[in-house]
């Protein structure tokens, strides 16, 4: 493994007896209370402040604070196969949850929601719904089907709430992933033909403003198959996930082979980047992993292992997220959704639910640029 170090390491991150008095406080817990709301369910002042989290066991969508780690609500999905994705657009007033039964449910967050009735739309798609990945600017939302043969990319409007566009660029799809400069990333087994031995590969693509999908004609393979992919902030660099404890990173554009490390769970099933892109933080089906990572070249060098309770390999399903602000680690553990310190493993918190799958936070921007990380190379 290369010997490497930063220079610069940015964010690791009615009686009246009381009379008129009585009325003050009365008052003032008034305003009190109405403040906690609003600190607790507004996206624009109060960025990241909610994180939501999908349970496969209760098929319930849990929208918590993110700051306190307390359960705000719990709002009942669709008893299906399974509980799977889910995003938050970036003012945090609208979410999106997946549920492998060919629709999209759409939540709109704006009113407080721990006291108001939460509005839920349900979009029908044209692929089963499971893995989902947000545009940059949040106009787009694209699902992909599990890996099911035949069934496209289906790309959404989230303005119209409609399926505007569907893409076939392979015969199945395990995992969609854009990066912050609008690239998608798309894995796939099969590839484009039965006729030859499996594909297992990640590609790039773009999408237009309508939702037509273009591919890059760049494509990488780990040799066994993808599970998912995950992109560093400034779309220089990433890494594909694959059912063989298989961690490899590649450079952008062009999906460059970099760095490959052997895992200690049995398969990479979601990666998670720091705001900075200089932490990489991998849930496998029994571990968390957390790697340095120069999002420049992908170089990676492996820093803690904890061993967690079993979580399935869901293709494309981001079972581990990270606070936008505080930089704490979430991730499946099994009856619970742990917290964990990212410096060192530790388990910090958790929140009470039953099987974990999607876990997401608003999309943010990377806070430092990449330019301003120095890499040293011995």
């Amino acid at each position: 493994m290369r010997n490497f170090v930063w220079e610069e390491r940015c964010f690791r991150f009615t009686d009246q007896s009381y009379g008129s008095v009585g009325l003050k406080v009365t008052t003032v817990l008034l305003w009190v209370s109405l403040l906690a709301l609003v600190l607790l369910t507004s996206g624009t002042g109060f960025a990241a402040s909610l994180g939501m989290v999908m349970d496969n066991k209760s098929f319930e969508l849990r929208v918590f604070n993110a700051d306190t780690d307390v359960v705000v609500t719990s709002l009942k999905t669709t008893t299906s196969q399974l509980s799977g994705d889910c995003a938050l657009s970036a003012d945090e007033s609208v979410g999106f949850s997946s549920h492998a039964d060919n629709h999209i449910s759409v939540y709109d967050l704006a009113m407080p929601v721990a006291t108001a009735e939460v509005d839920t739309t349900s979009i029908e798609i044209s692929n089963a719904g499971v893995d989902m990945s947000l545009s940059p600017d949040g106009s787009l939302l694209v699902s992909a089907g599990a890996g099911i043969v035949y069934e496209p990319l289906s790309i959404i409007d989230t303005v119209t709430k409609t399926e505007v566009a569907v893409a076939a660029p392979f015969l199945n799809h395990t995992s969609a992933e854009f990066c912050d400069d609008g690239t998608l990333l798309v894995t796939t087994t099969y590839g484009d033909s039965f006729a030859k031995p499996f594909d297992n590969a990640i590609y790039d693509a773009r999408l237009n403003l309508v939702g037509e999908l273009q591919l890059g004609g760049n494509r990488l393979s780990s040799g066994a198959q993808p599970n998912n992919g995950s992109c560093a902030p400034g779309s220089r660099a990433g890494v594909l996930l694959d059912r063989e404890a298989g961690l490899t990173s590649f450079t952008l554009p062009g999906l460059e082979q970099a760095d490959f490390a052997k895992l200690r769970g049995k398969t990479a099933v979601a990666a998670v980047f720091n705001y900075v892109g200089d932490r990489l933080y991998v849930r496998t089906t029994e571990t968390v992993e957390a790697f340095d990572f120069n999002p420049l070249n992908g170089a990676m060098r492996r820093d803690w292992v904890r061993t967690v309770a079993y979580s399935s390999e869901y293709f494309g399903i981001d079972q581990i997220a990270l606070h936008p602000d505080t930089g704490k680690l979430y991730v499946d553990g099994g009856q619970e959704m742990l917290i964990l310190d990212t410096e060192t493993g530790i388990q910090n918190a958790s929140i009470n639910g039953g099987d974990t799958t999607g876990i997401c936070f608003a999309n943010r921007a990377p806070r430092t640029p990449i330019k301003d990380l120095v890499f040293n190379a011995p």
